[in-house]
């Protein structure tokens, strides 16, 4: 054994005033190709001879004899399970996983060196308090943080310890807390011993603050029998109509309302005041319209019909009016009073089990952190939900941060909100609406319209038809962007919605819905118009959605808010079919594959006014294209939803026969990933790949495109946990898929596959 130090190959921590420290740590010999520390504060390769740099106060060079830390142990190559269980043997507690081929271990030092022995241990080397800063924190003055503390610590000596820095806990619960620091104080914090990871505290907001069945195929896939009826899908938002199953929506019937749920939260954190309203949906009317979209009957004319319509519903009402703090109102630029959601806890995982208690498998949320691609402490624990409850589709909006900040017509990449940003979910973004019928609104209605680009107009002057507007209802002040119109072409995506990759290269947006001017349900609380008086709370009307409303049930809406429960819609019909047609319960890396695999490339991803398909599939815009819920329940394709999973060098193998050449072959493999750290730079934990194998021979790797399709050569992804392979013009024969354990450091790992393209499942190879 000998000690060594380690070189900073990228630095992601930037600061003004740096130094070098001594860092001991064991290591072997180098290695012929050397693996990399991936950090979001550094990455680094640990056999290299320099120390990476940071801020004075952010690095320890040991600890007292007897004290357990937390080190840094990689191993040799890709993880064995054999690997890890000599660590414990020894003493070390696994903790998270850090890319490439190392975990965090709690361990006293005698332990680390023993460990580091190990003729499997590549590095061992202190987690330092440095590495546990996110970036959107450091350099930052005065801040609002969340603070996590490390599983299995004594989380109220960490507590202790956070107040006695002089930093302002605002609020704390269990292992999470929110916290006001300066820039010292949140050195001091991550110093603290049992202290896991520190980011900036975002509060997250509804995304709709900019019936789509036909375009989605939900309407087909209704008519051909799958229509949420086995299912219950649950929807966390504002609050619901009345408040009841009688009252929550003419056309949700109180039969299939399983449950409604007030998360009120609690003064505390931001929060000084609050005022529990119940379940009722009084301020914008979002949580209303978002179940609709999910599973309304719909009107007498169709009008607002949701995706599942026969589904069971369970609602979780998280919105309330509150009074914010004079401290977050200055650090963190909230306004003083309104409507938030209070109710969202602090661990999502809480919300979650409650809705699957009751039966829900799917579960929809059109809210989020605007973080610009971060994955976040709510990413990390809803992935580790869905890891956990491999049966449970979560669906998330993907925000409405598209911007164009340099003014050049084209919307920036990396908006993504979070928990949009987690692996495992449905992440929605938005495209545009289309209707035969344009837009209507209701000519009785006498008030002038609110919405700022119908200024002075009335339903009747309109002539019974909203003003759409252009893109510079969206803030966008160049064209193409600024005068694009808001609606009517399906090919085009909403140039609000929130653009990929995540921070760490993975391909998100998953893929969209439309998400401009959605028409469904109208709650039924302070309308202005309809015989409603204003709210006592702030005086105001329920808004009245996008432009004027179409009737005293519906009203008109969009965001990704709108696209992410159309989505939810498809997925409940999805699992409603699998269940239906094969008595099967999916898991939600098949629902997630199905979907993705039968979605629409969409022509004007890019927002440039032509439908010209400037960027195909994949891409940072529409993901993997637009749902379409018809394809997804047509029956053509075939799948496999393994439970026992692939562990570091296995395989599974399938052989696939297409009889007749020139059809496209489209393969997807989905698998629910384990939940990354926050800390890590890159957060793929299981690496699997996909292969598949022509009948001439030819080989074909996951996400190696060129035009929309799958070419030959490219090397095997490492960062995403969807893979396909789409062949425009399959040979006939019999084509191989081989799904491979890359690495697999916490397996065994699930997975799920989807081939369409006539093909009928062959002989499986021994």
């Amino acid at each position: 054994m000998r000690l060594r130090s380690i070189v900073l190959t990228v630095g992601l921590l930037i600061i003004a005033a740096i130094s070098l420290f001594s860092w001991g740590a064991t290591t072997r010999a180098a290695q012929s190709d050397p693996a990399p520390i991936r950090l979001q504060a550094a990455t680094f390769f640990p056999t290299a001879d320099q120390p990476p740099a940071f801020a004075p106060g952010l690095t320890v060079d040991g600890y007292a004899p007897g004290t357990r830390g937390y080190y840094i142990v990689q191993f040799i190559g890709p993880v064995e399970t054999a690997w890890k269980n000599q660590v414990t043997k020894l003493g070390g507690e696994i903790l998270e996983y850090i890319p490439d081929n190392a975990f965090k271990v709690r361990m006293d030092p005698a332990q680390a060196a023993r460990v580091g022995d190990l003729a499997t241990v590549n590095w061992v080397g202190i987690f330092q308090p440095a590495f546990k800063i996110s970036p959107t924190v450091a350099g930052r003055g005065m801040s609002l943080i969340r603070v996590r503390i490390e599983r299995g610590a004594d989380a109220a000596q960490a507590r202790a310890a956070i107040a006695a820095t002089g930093a302002t806990v605002l609020e704390r619960s269990q292992d999470i807390l929110l916290v006001g620091a300066s820039a010292s104080q949140v050195e001091a914090i991550a110093n603290v011993l049992d202290v896991a990871w520190i980011e900036q505290f975002v509060m997250p907001e509804k995304h709709n603050e900019y019936g789509a069945g036909v375009i989605v195929g939900t309407s087909t896939a209704n008519a051909n029998g799958y229509d949420g009826s086995t299912q219950i899908a649950a929807v966390a938002d504002t609050g619901i109509g009345g408040g009841t199953a009688a009252t929550a929506h003419p056309d949700i019937p109180a039969a299939r309302v399983v449950n409604i749920y007030n998360w009120p939260g609690s003064a505390g954190g931001c929060f000084q005041t609050l005022v529990n309203d119940g379940a009722i949906d009084v301020d914008s009317g979002h949580g209303t319209h978002t179940a609709a979209s999910v599973l309304s009957d719909g009107g007498p004319g169709g009008e607002g019909k949701g995706g599942a319509p026969a589904a069971g519903l369970v609602f979780q009402a998280t919105e309330n009016w509150a009074t914010i703090t004079v401290y977050c109102q200055i650090f963190g630029g909230y306004p003083a009073n309104g409507y938030f959601l209070t109710g969202l806890p602090s661990d999502l995982r809480n919300l979650y089990q409650q809705a699957y208690n009751d039966g829900a498998r799917v579960h929809s949320n059109s809210w989020g952190s605007a973080v610009a691609g971060d994955y976040t402490l709510n990413s990390a624990n809803t992935d580790s939900f869905i890891w956990t409850n491999r049966d449970m589709t979560i669906t998330f909006s993907a925000g409405n941060s598209g911007a164009d900040a340099n003014n050049n017509g084209v919307v920036d990449n990396d908006s993504i909100g979070a928990p949009a940003t987690a692996k495992n979910v449905i992440t929605v973004g938005a495209s545009e609406n289309e209707r035969a019928n344009g837009f209507p609104c209701d000519t009785g209605l006498g008030y002038t319209s609110t919405d700022a680009y119908q200024t002075g107009q009335t339903c009747t002057s309109m002539s019974g038809q909203n003003l759409l507007g252009t893109g510079t209802r969206w803030g966008f002040n160049t064209a193409p962007l600024s005068t694009d119109p808001t609606a009517g072409n399906k090919e085009q995506m909403a140039s609000f919605s929130s653009r990929g990759p995540t921070d760490d290269g993975r391909i998100k947006p998953d893929v969209v819905a439309p998400g401009s001017w959605i028409l469904s349900g109208y709650s039924n609380l302070y309308r202005q118009g309809y015989g409603g008086s204003t709210n006592p709370q702030n005086s105001a009307y329920q808004w009245d959605g996008w432009g004027m409303p179409l009737n005293a049930d519906y009203k008109w809406m969009g965001g990704t808010s709108m696209s992410n429960p159309i989505a939810a819609g498809a997925a409940t019909v999805v699992r409603d079919f699998y269940q239906k047609e094969y008595s099967h319960n999916a898991s939600a890396a098949l629902v997630k594959a199905t979907l993705i695999n039968s979605a629409v490339d969409m022509a004007d991803e890019n927002n440039d006014g032509a439908n010209d398909n400037d960027y195909p599939i994949p891409n940072v815009h529409e993901g993997w294209g637009r749902l379409n819920a018809a394809n997804a329940t047509d029956g053509s394709a075939q799948y496999v939803d393994n439970t026992t999973g692939i562990g570091t060098g296995g395989n599974a193998v399938y052989n696939f026969d297409v009889g007749t050449a020139g059809q496209p072959f489209k393969v997807t493999l989905v698998w629910s990933d384990y939940p990354s750290t926050e800390a890590a730079a890159l957060n793929l934990v299981n690496n699997l790949n996909l292969v598949v194998t022509a009948p001439g021979g030819a080989v074909y790797r996951g996400n190696v495109f060129s035009g929309g399709w799958s070419t030959t050569g490219g090397s095997a992804d490492t960062v995403n946990n969807v893979e396909n392979v789409y062949v425009q013009s399959a040979a006939a024969g019999t084509w191989s898929i081989s799904v491979d354990g890359a690495n697999v450091p916490n397996g065994p790992q699930p997975f799920a596959l989807v081939i369409d393209g006539n093909a009928t499942a062959g002989p499986t190879p021994t």
